[in-house]
């Protein structure tokens, strides 16, 4: 088993380290409701199509049948894959024994399996834990903007989207696997001992692109300071817009569905944008602001100098 993981991590290095044409992150697909499996990323290039999912495993483990591409009438089949598992939002890199206790209050153990080839209709048993799946296939042809993956996601839209159209100061994040309630959290967990200024935004907003535009000599003022702003917006912000509008705004970047978005809970608390939010070192959220008034940039940056210096 060892030898085969090995041929197989060296097969998936080879493949990534070649050309990628495009790289498509968060990519928009028909989500069934409940579903537990997300596409994070897509990349392309001429020798394979390889889909990066997250999976939930929510205490009953899960298994693929059924697993190809199908795009303009034609299916395209499975190469190879990667199985990951995920604790605490960390990948295991091998077979791990965590403590565990039942609703009695006893102590036992339980054993998280390392990386491990994808085999098709296999069961993979990791409870309460978050699978990452690295799956290559066949190439797409290079005009497909659409596909299907099997039973499990459909329409999965292709960006033609290039690293090099974005600053280098610019960056996508991926999709944290947290729901709404604990959504923020997960995103600042991401960025450890930084100060994390967070602003959410639009790109039809007048407002937020004023405060934007605002914001940005501060950003460079605050350059050498361990902040980390990061700008989120739905889908409400039209995807060439958005992508046209971020590769010259500097911090990282992230397009949600509009149906998550609406369950965060400053945005049920308040369906208002811009918002403001600001996190100290520790995690801990210390500022909430909803609007951009006058002179608002020079009370961020207090707040940012502030808690970068505590």
């Amino acid at each position: 088993m060892k030898k085969i993981l090995t041929t197989l991590c060296i097969l998936v290095s080879a493949m990534t380290a070649q050309a990628q044409s495009r790289v498509i992150v968060n990519p928009d697909y028909e989500e069934e409701e409940g579903a537990r499996m997300f596409p994070v990323k897509v990349e392309l290039s001429d020798t394979a199509t390889t889909l990066h999912i997250l999976m939930k495993c929510n205490f009953s483990g899960w298994g693929l049948t059924n697993t190809y591409l199908e795009a303009t009438g034609k299916r395209y089949t499975l190469k190879s894959g990667l199985r990951i598992p995920t604790l605490i939002g960390k990948e295991i890199k091998g077979d791990t024994l965590i403590a565990t206790r039942d609703k009695a209050g006893e102590q036992g153990t339980w054993l998280i399996k390392g990386p491990e080839p994808f085999v098709e209709g296999k069961m993979y048993l990791n409870p309460g834990q978050t699978d990452s799946i690295i799956l290559h296939f066949e190439p797409l042809p290079a005009d497909v903007s659409v596909f299907d993956c099997g039973d499990n996601f459909r329409k999965i839209s292709l960006v033609k989207t290039k690293k090099n159209e974005m600053s280098h100061d610019s960056h996508l994040l991926v999709m944290p696997d947290a729901a709404p309630e604990q959504f923020m959290e997960a995103i600042v967990a991401q960025f450890p001992g930084k100060v994390i200024f967070i602003d959410l935004w639009a790109t039809w907003c007048g407002p937020c692109k004023r405060g934007i535009s605002k914001m940005g000599p501060v950003k460079k003022e605050l350059k050498d300071q361990d902040a980390v702003f990061i700008y989120l917006t739905d889908e409400s912000s039209p995807e060439d817009e958005w992508r046209s509008s971020i590769a010259s705004m500097a911090g990282y970047h992230l397009r949600m569905s509009s149906r998550f978005w609406d369950k965060l809970p400053c945005i049920v608390e308040t369906n208002s944008i811009p918002q403001y939010l600001l996190y100290n070192r520790q995690g801990k959220q210390i500022l909430h602001q909803i609007g951009f008034a006058d002179g608002a940039e020079q009370h961020f940056k207090n707040e940012i100098l502030k808690a970068s210096n505590e």
